[in-house]
């Protein structure tokens, strides 16, 4: 690296904090970050005291996202930094991290964390020593950072699930780390008691016990090791010493909002014994009536209404509804006297509405909202509250019930428009009492048969609906209600709601009210018949009264704040609405109410575009589109004419977020389009820039632009057939093929092109292709390659099979004869070995329908081969029927009503079937613009070569692999084993 890039890299971060300045400095860092020392120097800098706080903050972000970038190639298995730059970074990033100060420690901090995710314990395997070896009994401030990194990387155990290789982690830390943490925990508990007075010190103090007490949740979140097992009652003592520790100097009820250390100290605590009471009873149960008594004072008499106790409230409730679950404390929850102390001393005060909730309602409307149907980082005080009530029903559910009822009478007595919050407390505890189990996603499935929920409505709730004097949140608990039990209001009850919900949709209205609306009126059109086909309660011909009205309205509330990007893309529940009308109303837009509504979202993505910073938002917004396409494939023409324009603009300002979900549109579009019509000059325009290098970086473009290459070949292959394009595209193929993680989209473009581009254009290329696929067989195999391998192998071969291959241009030339040709080129005689040794035994892995179908009928192809019957290979004769014979066999057990569709490919994903209900999204919004989020909607579906069969038709299958069997070489037939040749009679041979 040369000296003067070395010496321009604080100037670089300098000019990186100037606006005008920032992309172009940025620029320069990202050009010689690869370069040897560029890594190691940037940590140099941000260590270097002579350099500016700001300068050194800005190399420590622009560090940490390095690290995220370019440490580990995607597969996880080769550097991207120098190899000296690496090993560098890791002998000397925890010195330098430890005498940062605190917001540099924690940008650090967290890229130790990501390099730990990669390399530890396999290739960083001094790490814990390292860390161990810097722990103190005397530095606490030092060791606050070690113990800070230590539990981000330890905490990455609490969700994964059980296996030998993380048990063999967790034991390698547990060996090293456990007589230090014993003899820190027990050292820090005595300097807090001789540091009582002296505030500072005694924050330190307990921030060290904060993170002991996180890495000791961490130690023990898969099992209880025996060294705390050995030790629980020596640190137990400890942690129900500061369960009910306090200090003036520390607790400022007075003061404002901020949540302090106690209150972290004490969530964490109870955090770690509703662990040991969920999944250590047994060792823990003589310790429990202590801590019940100590969370009950807790609760009672620490914890005040503010909302910086919010989360201790919280994890206190959910540590009592654990102990209702012990049937030896059951015991005293179950008298009248019991269960009215704790309705008056925890639950009413934890589900009242109070000021500071009023002020979100009406100052963070989407916030609440969020908050309070999602959850927010922990459950509120009312779901914690909520869920210890539920669990003292199951108890007793009629004393419960009784108890209960009479509160909720009581309030609703006293309730007026002045005093709301008495109807809002008597709603919310009926509410509560009439659901059996939790609300899930689907509403409530079962209700408390002592409490009549209709009549319930009828009586209390449902002049709220249309009261224009109601107070917005006695109108927010009416729709609220809809939402809850809309599983127990019949169908005809559902659509006379609808108007009143449509009615709430008013740009003059409270936005949380509107937005309500528009969510219960989306759950309602999800509904699901359960109790018959599991077909939509609503279909298209219940809603087309409504569709109008409700998306004028829809997009007047969003449109509301079209001068501000992030405000108008701030309200995802509404645009989520639009989606699920354009699903449920299907093909009955006409193309003249289609086309306005598309120009409105696109005019929304031209204004969001400026700052996309809702992915919820956006998602739905690319999920409409796609429907209104879907269902008006008709008028495709006009459509193409107004969208693709404001697509390509979306790809030529790069606005990233955008951009996988572009391709996916521009894809479809062509897949609709008709292919007598040709490619459009756009596409054909496209093709270099799909081709280039750049078009690649991000990893959520591939899968998108992948889909739209396929679309291209299929649609006129003869784009690529000039030797400048068509080797670009083999290159792509390559890149995409040598990748763990990109290579079933490899596989999907080898496909396409194989079956569409002239075999006279491709056979020069050919042998090529065979030696990459065979190269990565051998050298780096993953199942999930195996298998697609395997699949490529047997689609081809079938393609035959189905007279509506003919459409694709090599359809006549494709078959076994081909296969064998292919991979023979590479050296002759290799065929066998590929075979027999991974195309025969992994066809009996593969479980899904039209997967087994292709491969089972695609294996049988090669029977009747030339060099099956009498040439080379008659060999492999006996073993292919033996593994067929197996494998059909296997169908034996699926039954003919099992479903057509499979589950899905290994690689498209999972099939889209006309009209299923769209699922509510998996986004992983964290990484949104770098991870790929596919569009629902118009979800492709995998290629099937062999149509014309049903994936779950066994008796089709079978006769077609038995056919090919009998056309096999007779002296191999003769060669079979016993139970081959019987079961080959039973199936009909």
């Amino acid at each position: 690296m040369a000296e003067n890039s070395l010496e321009a890299i604080p100037r670089y971060l300098e000019q990186s904090l100037s606006p005008q300045h920032a992309k172009a400095a940025e620029t320069q860092l990202k050009s010689i970050e690869t370069l040897p020392g560029f890594s190691i120097n940037l940590l140099h800098v941000i260590a270097s005291t002579n350099l500016s706080p700001s300068v050194r903050l800005a190399g420590a972000l622009f560090f940490k996202n390095l690290v995220k970038r370019k440490w580990i190639d995607a597969d996880g298995s080769s550097y991207l930094l120098p190899v000296d730059d690496v090993a560098s970074i890791k002998s000397e990033i925890l010195d330098i991290m430890i005498k940062l100060p605190n917001q540099l420690q924690v940008q650090i901090g967290e890229a130790i964390t990501l390099i730990a995710e990669s390399d530890f314990p396999q290739n960083w395997p001094n790490l814990i020593d390292n860390l161990v070896g810097k722990l103190s009994l005397e530095d606490f401030v030092s060791n606050k950072a070690i113990l800070l990194v230590s539990h981000s990387i330890f905490k990455k155990w609490r969700p994964l699930f059980r296996s030998d290789e993380l048990f063999s982690e967790i034991l390698l830390v547990l060996n090293k780390f456990t007589d230090p943490f014993l003899k820190l925990f027990v050292e820090v508990d005595r300097l807090i008691d001789q540091n009582a007075s002296n505030e500072a010190q005694l924050s330190i103090y307990l921030e060290n016990l904060l993170l002991l007490l996180q890495i000791y949740f961490d130690f023990n979140c898969q099992d209880i090791p025996e060294f705390f097992e050995d030790n629980m009652n020596v640190l137990m003592e400890v942690v129900h010493k500061y369960l009910v520790f306090n200090s003036p100097l520390i607790r400022k009820d007075d003061e404002d909002e901020e949540i302090d250390i106690l209150i972290k100290v004490k969530t964490s605590i109870i955090e770690l014994i509703s662990l040991y009471i969920t999944r250590y009873a047994d060792v823990f149960e003589p310790l429990v009536q202590t801590f019940i008594t100590s969370v009950w004072d807790l609760i009672n008499n620490y914890v005040t209404k503010q909302q910086k106790y919010d989360l201790l409230v919280g994890k206190a409730l959910h540590f009592l509804t654990s102990v209702v679950k012990m049937p030896a404390f059951q015991g005293i929850f179950q008298n009248e006297s019991s269960i009215n102390e704790i309705i008056d001393r925890i639950i009413l005060p934890n589900i009242y509405f109070r000021e500071v909730d009023e002020e979100q309602f009406e100052d963070e409307p989407i916030h609440f909202v969020r908050s309070d149907l999602e959850g927010s980082d922990f459950d509120s005080r009312r779901k914690s509250a909520t869920d210890f009530l539920r669990e003292l029903k199951e108890l007793n559910s009629e004393l419960l019930t009784n108890t209960v009822m009479k509160y909720v009478n009581q309030f609703l007595s006293v309730s007026s428009n002045d005093d709301w919050r008495n109807k809002d407390i008597a709603i919310y505890l009926f509410s509560s009492l009439a659901t059996k189990g939790s609300v899930t996603n689907v509403g409530v499935t079962s209700t408390n048969v002592l409490v009549d929920v209709v009549k319930f409505f009828t009586e209390n709730i449902a002049n709220d609906l249309v009261s224009g004097t109601a107070h917005p949140i006695l109108k927010v608990d009416s729709i609220k209600y809809i939402f809850t039990f809309r599983n127990q209001l019949t169908k005809e009850q559902l659509v006379a709601t609808l108007p009143m919900l449509i009615n709430h949709l008013d740009t003059r209205g409270n936005p949380v009210v509107y937005t309500y609306s528009a969510i219960t009126i989306e759950k309602l059109l999800a509904m699901i018949n359960f109790h018959a086909d599991h077909a939509p309660v609503f279909n298209k011909h219940d809603i087309a009264p409504f569709v109008n009205d409700l998306l004028t309205r829809l997009f007047n509330l969003i449109l509301l704040y079209d001068s501000t990007p992030e405000k108008l893309a701030e309200n995802e529940f509404l645009v989520k609405a639009i989606m699920r009308i354009l699903h449920t109303a299907e093909d009955t837009l006409t193309s003249e109410q289609r086309l306005p509504i598309i120009d409105q979202l696109l005019q929304i993505l031209r204004i969001t575009a400026r700052n996309p910073s809702n992915p919820k938002f956006s998602h739905y917004i690319f999920e409409s589109l796609g429907l209104l396409i879907k269902y008006g494939t008709a008028d495709i023409t006009r459509y193409m004419e107004l969208v693709v324009p404001a697509l390509l603009n979306i790809l030529g300002e790069d606005v990233q977020e955008f951009v996988p979900y572009t391709f996916q549109i521009l894809a479809y579009l062509l897949e609709s389009y008709p292919r007598a019509n040709g490619v459009p000059e756009t596409y054909k325009n496209l093709v270099k820039p799909l081709l280039a290098p750049r078009a690649w970086e991000f990893r959520g473009n591939i899968p998108g632009i992948t889909r739209l290459l396929v679309a291209i070949v299929e649609h006129d292959p003869s784009v690529f057939i000039s030797h400048e394009d068509l080797t670009p595209l083999l290159g792509v193929f390559q890149k995409l093929i040598s990748s763990k993680l990109n290579d079933s989209y490899g596989f999907d473009l080898l496909q396409s092109i194989l079956l569409n581009i002239p075999l006279s254009s491709l056979q020069q290329y050919l042998n090529q292709v065979a030696l990459l696929l065979l190269t990565r067989l051998k050298n780096s195999r993953t199942d999930k390659f195996a298998k697609r391998f395997t699949l490529l192998i047997t689609t081809i071969a079938s393609i035959s099979l189905d007279p509506s291959n003919s459409r694709f241009n090599n359809a006549s030339s494709l078959n076994g004869e081909f296969i064998i040709g292919l991979i023979d080129s590479v050296q002759q005689g290799v065929f066998q070995m590929i075979y027999n040794s991974f195309v025969l035994p992994t066809s009996s892995t593969i479980a899904n329908l039209q997967d087994k179908k292709i491969a089972n009928l695609g294996i049988s192809q090669f029977l009747t081969t030339q060099a099956f019957t009498s040439g080379v290979y008659v060999s492999l004769t006996t073993p292919t029927i033996d593994q067929l014979v197996k494998n059909i066999s296997s169908y034996s057990g699926i039954s003919k009503s099992s479903g057509t569709a499979a589950a899905g490919s290994l690689g498209n994903g999972t099939v889209a079937v006309s009209n299923a209900p769209l699922s509510d999204l998996d986004l992983d919004t964290s990484s949104f613009g770098s991870n790929f989020s596919k569009i629902a909607s118009i979800s492709n579906k995998p290629f099937d070569p062999v149509s014309s069969i049903k994936n779950n038709d066994y008796e089709a299958i079978k006769l077609g692999v038995v056919s090919n069997i009998k056309k096999a070489n007779a002296g191999a037939l003769n060669g079979l084993s016993n139970e081959t040749t019987t079961l080959l009679h039973s199936i009909g041979m």
